[in-house]
């Protein structure tokens, strides 16, 4: 536990030290600047300019609705105590902005912890741009409220949100549990549980099978701490066709959520409510839902009666958890304790790559405890288990299955290709185990590798090093660390990078074989590794994509030895799901480098990958062996 434990602090900061200060791109419409910095010669009557812009919220809030190309843009470093109150739509080419301009730190609306507090209240946005805030202090920090059908085109980008607390399933200090009345403001904008950023659906909506309340989604670079939830999607309801409702919010992605510590601050007034601290990241009512190159530690902190997670799934399809880390869910004396809890009704449910380290429970709970349920076609690949189940209660695995028996769901799928280090317990129990597939998981001597969770900002740091190739081919330190640049990365360029999750290769002008970016572990003595991962597109480049390839170097020769046939892999910039990196049975020696590789194929569009690679033991050889000696 000391290892995870040490570096628990490091990566988090390492992490969270990206700021913007750039202007927003105009578009055709009307920009409405809000400034209450001494000497901005604001005015809540004036021309809303740069000159002389608004004071308050009072004007956007009385307008209210905005149009295609507008823009309401708030100054860095000023701060209000205020509800801004908008809606509106725009279109895809001309999206309505809600962001800062100026230099300095993020404009803050931080409120004043009441049950009715709101930062920023947005009804049925369709193609809005939300980012560069500050939220915090209020029931909820930015809600997405929708009270009708068929919007489109939400990106939020660059949020932290904090201390968004005190409602908790309907119910606040006011409107204890036990008096079974729900909070009447909750009740009026139906809201279940308070979050940092909540998208919902009004109590009174209703929708088919085939319709959607919000299509396209983006939410990235959003830091949380200490909310209730800090992101959350929240549709509760079967349509009318009586089918489960994973429609309601459809093709989303989330990237880069850096979530910590969200426990609703435990507060003993909330306790005596009754007031629990269910999870941190609520995706309920989905369908094509990604979510990558995030970190969510010590979620859902208090004791809560029902359960704690750090994500619930319910209502569910098609969603994808690739290249993220989830750990120390803390032991509350809570049910679950547990990374992943898949609550209700998840079809095509997939766990790629990811760290699951030192969580309470189990790293992932497969429930089939209510009526109607079903875990179809569930596919868990490829991931590095860690000590999670350290409470070591009943039920204590690393992923694990439970019903309640006849009549109930009965999860279909498959657990492949995973290194577990579970001394806690066993790595998969429950009762249907034997319904899931279980193929090729493999215990490590010892924790894995993980390359994310290892980044420093040290060369050599954890045994791994970060390299750009140069002019002549070669491979050479990337020189500088840029903490204010991709949340912390190893550059050569502001296009050519390693981070904690991203690489980023660039084209060489004269076409030879150089700009590439790579990731070198180095063993720390022989034995056999196993290596998992998945390389996958991460920026949404419309680039002629990447080429990746995995070397073993050792005793000056170079032998690929991923992908299996001679050369390197193809990442069109059309990738969805990414490759498998996985290499079972290499055998090194102390010294020995495995080198991960990202190459640009040609174009003058810099794409960028994710790819958190994990090594891990599992025996000792004296000898390579069953390799093919004509690697690069």
């Amino acid at each position: 536990m000391a290892r995870y434990l040490s570096r628990l602090v490091v990566l988090p900061v390492v992490l969270l030290c990206a700021v913007g200060f750039s202007l927003p791109c105009h578009a055709a419409g009307t920009s409405y600047y809000i400034n209450n910095l001494p000497g901005s010669n604001c005015s809540d009557g004036g021309a809303h300019t740069m000159a002389q812009p608004w004071c308050t919220f009072d004007p956007a809030n009385r307008l209210r609705s905005f149009s295609a190309g507008d823009q309401i843009l708030l100054v860095r470093g000023g701060f209000w105590d205020q509800e801004l109150s908008l809606a509106g739509r725009g279109t895809l080419i001309e999206p309505v902005t809600l962001g800062a301009y100026g230099t300095g730190p993020s404009p803050k609306i931080l409120r004043n912890q009441a049950v009715g507090d709101i930062c920023v209240l947005l009804t049925d946005p369709s193609y809005w741009k939300i980012s560069d805030l500050e939220v915090g202090r209020a029931s909820v920090g930015i809600l997405l409220h929708f009270t009708q059908l068929f919007n489109n085109g939400v990106a939020i980008s660059n949020i932290d949100a904090h201390d968004n607390k005190g409602i908790w399933a309907g119910h606040s200090t006011e409107y204890p549990v036990s008096h079974h009345v729900i909070d009447p403001f909750a009740s009026s904008l139906n809201i279940n549980l308070s979050s940092g950023i909540l998208f919902n659906v009004a109590a009174y909506v209703t929708y088919s099978s085939s319709q959607y309340v919000l299509k396209g989604v983006t939410v990235s670079d959003v830091r949380g701490t200490n909310n209730l939830d800090s992101v959350a999607f929240d549709a509760e309801s079967n349509t009318i066709d009586n089918q489960d409702g994973h429609n309601a919010f459809q093709d989303v992605k989330l990237n880069g959520l850096i979530l910590t510590g969200d426990n609703g601050d435990a507060a003993k007034a909330y306790a005596r409510a009754g007031l629990g601290c269910s999870d941190s990241l609520r995706l309920l009512g989905m369908t094509n839902v990604t979510v990558m190159n995030s970190v969510l530690f010590d979620e859902a902190g208090c004791h809560t009666e029902t359960g704690t997670a750090a994500v619930i799934l319910g209502r569910v399809s098609h969603v994808t958890f690739v290249n993220n880390i989830i750990f120390g869910v803390p032991a509350s004396g809570s049910p679950d304790e547990t990374a992943i809890d898949l609550e209700w009704s998840e079809d095509h449910v997939s766990l790629l790559a990811n760290l699951f380290a030192e969580n309470a429970g189990p790293a992932v709970e497969i429930l089939n405890i209510h009526g109607g349920d079903h875990s179809s076609d569930l596919d868990f690949s490829g991931n590095t288990f860690v000590q999670n189940a350290c409470a070591r209660r009943p039920g204590a695995a690393g992923v694990w299955e439970d019903n309640k028996g006849r009549g109930y769901g009965t999860p279909v799928g498959k657990i492949r290709n995973n290194l577990y280090f579970e001394p806690h317990g066993k790595f998969f129990g429950g009762r249907n185990v034997g319904s899931v597939s279980d193929v090729n998981n493999v215990g490590t001597i010892q924790a894995a590798s993980f390359a994310a969770e290892q980044f420093s900002a040290t060369q050599g740091q954890n045994n791994w090093r970060y390299l750009h190739e140069t002019a002549d081919g070669s491979w050479a330190n990337l020189p500088t660390y840029a903490a204010g640049n991709n949340n912390g990365a190893w550059e050569a360029g502001t296009a050519q990078y390693v981070s904690a999750f991203n690489m980023a290769p660039v084209t060489c002008t004269n076409h030879h074989n150089c700009g590439g970016v790579a990731r070198e572990w180095i063993a720390s003595r022989a034995g056999t590794i196993r290596i998992r991962g998945r390389v996958i597109r991460s920026d949404g480049q419309a680039g002629s994509g990447v080429r990746a390839a995995v070397n073993l170097v050792s005793g000056g020769n170079t032998t690929l030895i991923w992908p299996l046939q001679d050369g390197k892999q193809l990442i069109p910039s059309t990738d969805q799901m990414g490759y498998e990196t996985d290499v079972d049975d290499i055998h090194v020696f102390a010294g020995d480098v495995i080198r991960f590789e990202v190459h640009a194929s040609g174009d003058r569009i810099n794409d960028a990958v994710s790819w958190t690679p994990s090594i891990g033991y599992v025996g000792s050889s004296s000898k390579h062996t069953n390799l093919p000696q004509d690697g690069l």
